[in-house]
């Protein structure tokens, strides 16, 4: 099955109503002022859990993902959200610093690396000078969701029953945001799931003009 069969079949199951969020976008929303123009791009919404939520909050959000059935869910819980269909293996289809922030809840861990890096360039590349980017990806530590098991194809990428999931340690995140101004990076539980969830959140900005 591929993974568009696959997250397509998934979301086709889900229910307006199961779609809950957490609140790990609460600490970094304060500087930006709704009322101003500009969207959030949700890159990789899946169900629309940070979608509704930044809704809520009144800003003005695209919904992004691959999965057809991920962006009707979408339209059906937050109607006044717009949806995009993307692969964010494709550069993506937003001009040049179009974006006030971009949202990356665990979206960023199914590439290689030097994929990683292109996304992660191309992200910059719509994000206005100083724009944010708020991410959360899987940790190394993340074990009750697969790290360290299946066929190793790079360091902390696996592939295991035909997927392929990247789980990330602080270097490799350095690494990854060396050319961003990090202002926040720390290694967290979600409780979204069946299972606890260890992952990296990090909060970094597009570098200012100079």
């Amino acid at each position: 099955m591929s993974d568009t069969i696959f997250w397509n079949d998934l979301f086709s199951k889900l229910r307006p109503e199961q779609v809950k969020y957490d609140m790990w976008l609460e600490p970094f929303i304060g500087g930006l002022d709704p009322s101003e123009t500009g969207s959030i791009l949700d890159l990789g919404c899946g169900a629309g859990n940070d979608t509704l939520y930044l809704t809520e909050k009144g800003y003005s959000v695209i919904a992004c993902d691959r999965s057809a059935e991920a962006l009707m869910l979408v339209q059906e819980l937050v109607s006044q959200a717009k949806t995009k269909q993307l692969d964010l293996l494709q550069p993506l289809p937003f001009p040049d610093g179009s974006a006030r922030a971009v949202v990356a809840d665990l979206s960023l861990h199914n590439f290689s690396w030097s994929d990683t890096g292109r996304i992660v360039a191309d992200i910059s590349r719509v994000l206005q000078p100083g724009g944010q980017l708020w991410c959360r990806v899987n940790s190394t530590r993340d074990f009750e969701y697969g790290a360290g098991q299946g066929r190793l194809i790079e360091p902390n990428y696996y592939e295991l029953d035909g997927k392929r999931k990247r789980f990330f340690d602080r270097p490799h995140l350095e690494r990854l945001f060396q050319k961003w101004q990090v202002t926040f990076v720390q290694e967290q539980t979600m409780n979204r799931y069946d299972k606890p969830k260890v992952v990296w959140v990090l909060a970094a900005a597009k570098p200012e003009l100079r």
